[in-house]
């Protein structure tokens, strides 16, 4: 069994380094100076989202960019709370239906619409700076991408849950900058992700995979990788990163990671299931090596510290409020998590706002 840590362990350490690398290096803040104004169209679905939708669309209000050059298209996936009159009631936004069921479909039909060749799709549970649109007109204007990578972080929170989930997703975000960096991006998140319309239409968008439930951005990041896999870029500045809203309870957080697995069993890159064995892996070892922790407590400290290392060289960049007194216990959660995560996705279906998906 020591011999089998060292090797997990040496692997391990090789992918945080691996990270770190990327993690650490300086955040793109400014641009070449460039006259040029990129058109956008902000393209977010909404399902039962009445409680959000308002932070959404006045964080929306103040974004500062040419009126002309961006527009926001809301698409309603079939709610059945007043999310549609809430988003109909927004001066110069006229939400629509969606043309059919899901969320990829309610980003076919606002992409359809769309009028611009610059596509942001967001979530509706999410926050944006008003200088988003700056920020990532700059980048384009300097890298010239076919897609982007946006940051995406949770709000600021105070207890247990959601600070188990800050740790979870600033080490999720660690790898698809990552990814993005090394030009083998294997991650990506729908509440901020960046395309031009005609390379969507080029790689037939979300055509083999409409009947995922998930997966709008993996599987579309995955297509792009195929055919434009040296201009998809991670956008390193703050004013471009989205806050978006943490699972409320454990059981929401469950049935979303559940969900979130589901896209690795219909499809996926090769280095993102790979990826996802050796975290199973670590993290079974780790367990085992709490339950026997006198013979294996140098596993338990450098993993603890190396992980450590890399949430604080993270959120130099994202800034979230952690609050450290809380890593110790969410470290000896997290395996415990991810194995029921494990297990129940095995089983398979999950439970996602209110519907049984198989």
């Amino acid at each position: 069994m020591m011999m089998l840590l060292v090797v997990i362990g040496s692997i391990y350490a090789i992918l945080m380094l691996w990270l770190l690398i990327y993690v650490s290096q300086p955040a793109y803040q400014k641009t070449k100076k460039t006259k040029k104004v990129f058109e956008f169209s902000i393209i977010i679905p909404f399902k039962n989202e009445a409680s959000n939708l308002p932070r959404l669309l006045n964080s929306l209000k103040k974004i500062d960019y040419p009126a002309e050059a961006f527009e926001i298209i809301l698409i309603d996936d079939h709610s059945v709370d007043n999310s549609f009159k809430i988003a109909e009631y927004q001066h110069g936004i006229k939400p629509v239906k969606n043309e059919g069921k899901g969320k990829k479909q309610a980003l076919l039909t606002g992409i359809t619409q769309a009028k611009h060749q610059w596509i942001i799709s967001i979530d509706a549970d999410c926050e944006l700076s008003p200088d988003y649109l700056k920020a990532v007109n700059g980048f384009i204007a300097q890298y010239q991408p076919e897609m982007i990578l946006g940051p995406v972080r949770y709000f600021d929170t105070t207890g247990f849950l959601g600070q188990f989930q800050q740790f979870e997703f600033l080490c999720l975000q660690a790898m698809t900058m990552a990814g993005a960096g090394f030009q083998k991006p294997f991650l990506a998140n729908g509440a901020n992700l960046i395309f031009r319309k005609q390379s969507f239409e080029t790689v037939r968008g979300y055509e083999g995979n409409l009947d995922i439930a998930s997966g709008d951005d993996v599987f579309l990041l995955q297509k792009f990788a195929e055919k434009f896999s040296e201009k998809i870029y991670f956008i390193k500045s703050r004013s471009a990163i989205v806050k978006t809203q943490a699972a409320s309870n454990w059981k929401t957080l469950i049935q979303q990671k559940i969900r979130w697995a589901g896209k690795s069993k219909k499809g996926g890159q090769t280095m993102a299931k790979l990826l996802g064995i050796l975290m199973m892996l670590v993290h079974v070892s780790l367990l085992y090596s709490l339950l026997n922790f006198k013979e294996f407590y140098w596993f338990i400290a450098i993993k603890f510290m190396v992980d450590a290392l890399c949430l604080y060289l993270t959120n130099r960049f994202y800034r979230a409020r952690l609050l450290w007194w809380y890593y110790p216990l969410s470290f000896m959660v997290y395996p415990i998590y991810l194995l029921i995560v494990f297990v129940l996705a095995l089983r398979g279906g999950y439970n996602w706002k209110g519907e049984i998906i198989p």
